[in-house]
């Protein structure tokens, strides 16, 4: 599909751009569940001239055990493990383009916390994980992983389905109207393939009702459709990818995921949740779902915008 006439503009640069790079971090066990968050990171380095950081976690040895178990101390375990995991994490990257110019670090802890404390440090724009879907329990990366990091980070987090090799081409957006779903919308366009679609998805309340015109259906949809079409005219100036939108009748989730099964979409994206304990504990229901059960990636953005939303481009 031919680009919009709007989009021959020059590159959308920014002091934000000049000041803050973009900056990747990429959460790994060292294994292959989180291949797929790597070779994301490299196509956003060739695309944005990201940085990225690969960061092995190795849980730490459970130091409540009886000392019989090992005659090692903990600290001497807990270093042997972060220097195995070191060097699993550069095997892993061994052959993923561009990885030769990455930092690589390791860490003992736990990735719920690890994670986005790292992200923080380093000054992470975007975190990327492994979204792996076989044995979560007996693994340290997993959905459940994926879930808990999201939970905690202030930062976009996508998580990556391990069969990925490049950055998505067609992303449906779930919109509320509310600043973190017009956030994720952003952020989805700056991670777009070129050439790529963004569909900004609003499920419709009332799924089911009989309206007439001027009833409180009528009106809500009315609404939400001129809303929906403001938002998709705002992301057109602000990036090169085709982006449309759609009314869909259903329970949130539940659409979503009908949505881009059916459309083919290779990335989800929802707006985070707030820093409030019951939503940082929930995620949001809708989310959590979403993230469960989606045979894509999925990209959960904070509720405020951030640095990585200036990388939509022009060009």
């Amino acid at each position: 599909m031919a680009a919009p006439a709007h989009s021959k503009t020059r590159k959308l640069r920014t002091a934000s751009n000049d000041r803050h790079p973009l900056r990747v971090l990429v959460a790994t066990a060292g294994d292959a569940d989180s291949v797929g968050a790597l070779w994301v990171a490299s196509a956003l380095a060739r695309e944005h001239s990201a940085e990225v950081m690969a960061l092995g976690v190795t849980p730490p040895f459970p130091h409540a055990f009886p000392s019989m178990f090992s005659m090692k101390a903990p600290i001497s375990i807990d270093e042997k493990s972060r220097l195995h995991m070191l060097d699993d994490v550069r095997d892993c990257v061994r052959e993923i383009p561009g990885a030769e110019q990455w930092g690589k670090s390791a860490v003992v802890g736990w990735p719920a916390d690890i994670v986005p404390a790292s992200a923080a440090s380093w000054g992470a724009s975007l975190i990327a994980i492994g979204i792996g879907r076989h044995g979560t329990l007996d693994r340290l990366f997993g959905t459940e992983t994926a879930i808990a990091v999201m939970k905690q980070a202030k930062i976009p987090v996508i998580a990556v389905d391990a069969g990925v090799r490049a950055l998505p081409q067609h992303a449906c957006v779930a919109v509320d109207f509310t600043p973190a779903s017009l956030a994720a919308a952003s952020v989805a366009a700056s991670l777009l393939a070129p050439h790529g679609t963004l569909s900004l998805v609003h499920a419709c309340a009332f799924t089911g009702a009989h309206s007439q015109s001027g009833d409180l259906v009528d009106l809500y949809r009315t609404g939400a459709k001129a809303k929906l079409d403001r938002a998709v005219a705002s992301l057109r100036r602000h990036t090169d990818r085709t982006v449309d939108g759609a009314m869909i009748d259903g329970e949130a989730a539940k659409t979503i995921l009908s949505f881009a099964k059916e459309r083919r979409c290779d990335l989800i994206a929802l707006g985070g949740h707030e820093q409030g304990l019951i939503d940082r504990v929930l995620l949001g229901s809708v989310r959590t779902r979403v993230v469960r059960s989606a045979q894509c990636s999925v990209l959960i953005a904070p509720p405020r915008p951030t640095d990585l939303t200036v990388w939509s481009e022009h060009k």
